[in-house]
């Protein structure tokens, strides 16, 4: 399980402000990160759950009966914050949050991954062996060698198949005929394509801006701050 940390150290805070929090106790200052930290927490969980709309048209795009995985309502939930007397972390632990800040470099030693392949509703946001519970799977490839996990049309010689325990005879997928209109050589439909290894794209989006975490780490301290005033009736030179 992939996560993040976003900080909010003394670093960003204005000199007038850090001047404040300077003149506080380490028990007072960890309780100004306390607010601030949970701040921050609120402002990026608020803007996942945002986004969650506008990611479900990638899950749209792929098939309209594909079901979204709910990665992004799980990251939501799974956002927490932590806070001692120099600053405050927000930590999302959430499989891809880590595409906010950079491409994913996905590899499984030894194993094949498996890739929903287009238009496949039943493969998107599963595992292999998920859909297969549903589904009669067996491995094919193409001409080129492109292997794969399909389902066939003719599930009475996938069920044989199975039964007999015997690999499935590589079969070709359709392609393309004369005048651009396809031409079956088979009834197979690909589900997951196998590949050693996929680069997923950044996606800066999916977590709020730079700008918009200094901003509100400065607020949350400065929020902070006044409760700590306020509750506790510390006073500063």
């Amino acid at each position: 399980m992939a996560s993040v940390e976003i900080i909010a150290p003394n670093g960003l805070i204005p000199p007038r402000l850090k001047s404040a929090v300077g003149e506080l106790t380490g028990a007072h200052r960890r309780e100004v990160y306390s607010v601030a930290g949970e701040h921050m927490a609120n402002i990026v969980r608020a803007y996942i759950r945002s986004i969650v709309p506008q990611n479900h048209r990638t899950a749209e795009s792929f098939t309209p009966a594909a079901t979204p995985t709910g990665h992004l309502e799980k990251a939501a939930r799974n956002t927490i914050f932590k806070a001692t007397q120099n600053g405050a972390t927000v930590q999302i632990t959430s499989p891809g949050i880590t595409r906010a800040f950079h491409p994913l470099n996905v590899r499984m030693k030894g194993k094949l991954l498996t890739i929903p392949a287009r238009p496949s509703p039943e493969a998107y946001g599963k595992r292999a062996r998920e859909v297969a519970i549903t589904e009669r799977l067996f491995f094919a490839q193409t001409r080129s060698g492109v292997k794969m996990l399909a389902t066939s049309d003719d599930l009475a010689a996938s069920i044989s198949r199975a039964i007999r325990n015997r690999p499935a005879r590589p079969q070709r997928p359709t392609r393309p005929g004369r005048g651009g209109e396809p031409k079956r050589e088979s009834n197979i439909r690909p589900v997951f394509w196998l590949r050693e290894a996929v680069t997923v794209p950044q996606k800066r989006n999916i977590l709020p801006s730079d700008a918009t975490l200094q901003r509100e780490a400065v607020a949350g301290v400065a929020r902070g701050v006044r409760a700590v005033f306020a509750t506790n009736g510390v006073s500063v030179k």
